[in-house]
Order: structure tokens, then sequence, then C-alpha cells
């Protein structure tokens, strides 16, 4: 029996496929910008997932994210969001805001809020900024679309301990606002991502231990920081998150197009986030093992999504499932898959997300 402990099942998902088809062909389907598939960009249409999808799903989990339209439901009750243009990041505790220098010329947006230990981290999918997380609704709804709200994932979990989220660089804001943070070469892995954060929490005196709150491709950036520093995780909750599994688990012909359908959309859009997975994998294989004293849980969609953007949900679907039951068996871990919710589960269902949270808090 594992000694990983978890959460009680009771509720985010990136936007789908923003990134992907960001800006070629018509500005509809985004999701994070490098699981291309899954997200893209936010502003045209978009979508955030686990990096996942093609070009119409450039990263490993693309589906879309809505742009409000003439006509579109009111936005729902709005919070309280850092200023458009942040300064330096401000030291102390509570509500904060602004940009971290972490070296050779770069800076990254931080925005954090509350306080206690330890500190949550929330790392959004491919293509998609910080303020994904304070958003409530489903991204992908043209009709209704995702807003902001004090009961959304980032609000709620900052009302029992210090929550932080922050722009990887060329991801995208919900209101289709370019990241906060210094432009860097495209595409990029889990592991460059991971030491960013790391040098980021570390400039800007947020200490550990962290629990690290992964969607998309955010999870595999979640699952690389937690090996490559395992003393500074308090434990891990991965929503709908990208893995090195979706390879094994997909028809050899079908990951490879979707390999080549990412990187075609990278160089469509090379100002956008474009997550590389084989290379990430690759070094992910060779990084030692999560320690098992670490808790982990595991969230899955469970309405299908079209991950991998070729205009069927349903053809790959069960691969999809299938690469997060095998991410949770890795673990040991919960597995949560009654989520009532596509792939931006932490949007669509926060609820559910922030009781997972709560599980790692002694405080809460």
């Amino acid at each position: 029996m594992s000694s990983r402990s978890g959460p009680v099942e009771s509720r985010r998902g990136e936007r789908v496929n923003a990134i992907q088809t960001r800006d070629a062909a018509a500005p509809a389907d985004r999701g994070e910008r490098g699981w291309w598939p899954l997200n893209a960009s936010l502003g045209a249409v978009r979508v955030a997932l686990i990096g996942l999808c093609t070009a119409a799903a450039l990263l490993l989990a693309a589906c879309s994210v809505a742009t409000p339209t003439a006509g579109s439901a009111p936005p729902r009750t709005t919070t309280t969001a850092p200023a458009a243009d942040p300064t330096d990041f401000p030291e102390g505790d509570g509500d904060r805001a602004g940009l971290v220098d972490i070296g050779d010329g770069r800076e990254m947006y931080l925005e954090c809020s509350g306080t206690g230990a330890p500190t949550v981290v929330f790392i959004s999918g491919a293509g998609v900024a910080a303020d994904n997380w304070r958003y409530t609704g489903d991204p992908t709804d043209a009709s209704d679309p995702a807003s902001p709200a004090e009961t959304a994932v980032f609000p709620e979990t900052a009302a029992f301990t210090t929550a932080c989220a922050y722009d990887r660089p060329g991801t995208e804001q919900m209101e289709g606002d370019a990241s906060r943070s210094t432009a860097v070469p495209q595409p990029t892995t889990s592991q460059g991502d991971a030491a960013d954060l790391h040098a980021m929490l570390t400039a800007a005196g947020v200490a550990g231990p962290y629990v690290l709150v992964g969607h998309s491709w955010g999870g595999m950036i979640a699952v690389t920081f937690a090996r490559t520093y395992p003393a500074e995780v308090a434990g891990l909750v991965l929503v709908d998150a990208g893995s090195q599994y979706l390879q094994n688990a997909l028809p050899p012909d079908v990951w490879e197009r979707w390999m080549r359908d990412i990187a075609a959309a990278g160089e469509q859009n090379p100002d956008g986030e474009a997550p590389d997975y084989p290379k990430s994998i690759a070094a992910l294989d060779a990084t030692a093992p999560l320690p098992a004293t670490v808790p982990v849980v595991v969230l899955s969609a469970d309405r299908p999504f079209d991950y991998l953007g070729i205009g069927d949900a349903d053809a790959y679907w069960a691969n999809w499932l299938d690469a997060a039951a095998q991410l949770s068996a890795s673990f040991g871990a919960p597995h949560v898959t009654a989520t009532s919710s596509g792939h931006f589960v932490g949007n669509e269902n926060p609820a559910l997300v922030v009781k997972q949270i709560c599980s790692m808090v002694p405080t809460c």
C-alpha cells in the first residue's frame, strides 16, 4: 500500500487549444500555448490545456477557450486583479504582485495573496497566464465565457494559506493581454520552466515548502519541479495534467503526428509558448523519482475534449484517460475521475480543486 496521503475525492482546467490556432487561420480555438492542442492563446479564442494539442491542438492538450462575443452573458462577480503594468515584486506577506528579477536580463511576473504555509503555487497550462486561476466557468464556452469570481481557485485558496501564480514567457492573459514576463526563445521544456519557477520563487523570497497545483502542461512542470527539488515540495495537485504517459497511451503514428502539429503551430506563432514534449519527457525519464512521502492527487476531466485538435473529441478519449490512470498509478496517488468538467477542471469545478489543495494544508 502506498505511503502517499491523498485528499478526499469530491473540483479547473486550462484553456484548451489556445496557442495552436492563436493567430493562424481563424481566431477560434486556443488552449495552452504549448500543448497546443491543449492550450493555445487566449486572445482570439482562448484555450489552455495541457499543452497537448495539435495545430488545432498545439499542445498536448488543447481545447478551445471562448472569447466573449456580442450577446454573451454578462461577467460573473469580479475580483480585484493586480495592476496591468507591474513594478518590482514587493517583500512581505499578503496581497502583492510585480516583476521578479531572475538574472540574465529576465524578469518574471508573480502575484501572491494570503498568509500561511505551505505556499500554494499555481502553474497554468501552456499559453495561459496567472489570471486563469481567478476565473470560473468553462473557458471554451463562447455563449457563457469564464469570468473572474471570488469563488475561483486562487481567491478561495488565499483565504486559508499563501497562494501564488505567475506568468511564463509567451503566455496570454484571459482577456488577451500578453505575458508580463520577459520573452524567451521557444520552444521550452518542463526542465527549463521548472528552473525558472525555482529561480523566481527564490529571488522573490517566497519560502517553501510548496504545494504545486499544475494544470495540463503545468502538470508536467509541477512534476519536473518536484522531482528536481523534492525537499521543497509539500504536495502535488495535478489537474487534468499532461504527462510522459501520453506517448505510450497513444498509437505511435498519432503521437508523432501530434508532435509535428505542435511544432508547426509553434512556427506559426513564434511569440507564443510552445512546450517541447519529447525533450521534456527524455529529461524527466533521467530524473530521480519523487519520494513516496510527498502526497499527490490526480484529477481528470470526465467530459471528452478534442485535445488532439482533429475534430473528434471521442476518438482518442480513452487514451487520454489511460495516460491519467498511469500517472496516478506511478505515484500510488488517488485519482479523482468524477469532476463534472472538461479539461479546465479548475475553472469549471473550482470547489473540487480547492478541496484537494486543502487536504495538503494542515491549517485548512
